[in-house]
């Protein structure tokens, strides 16, 4: 068995998947990686946060900084 990754235009996805279902190829379905890439606030906010910028001092860990609050 030979594992493939393809990207598949979304208005073609059923097609695709009943001619893969008719050819016996078996698929999982994963949830697309942007679903957890953060957009560019959440990047800054992160970026603000490391630096302590709106802190008394940059978090260092998250543990102790949640103890802490």
């Amino acid at each position: 068995m030979e594992t493939l990754v393809i990207k598949v235009p979304e208005k073609k996805s059923a097609l695709v998947k009943q001619l893969l279902k008719e050819l016996g190829v078996t698929f999982e379905e994963k949830a697309s990686k942007s679903t957890n890439t953060p957009n560019a606030l959440t990047k800054k906010t992160i970026e603000d946060v490391h630096k302590g910028i709106g802190l008394e001092e940059p978090i260092v860990d998250v543990k102790d900084f949640i103890k802490a609050s």
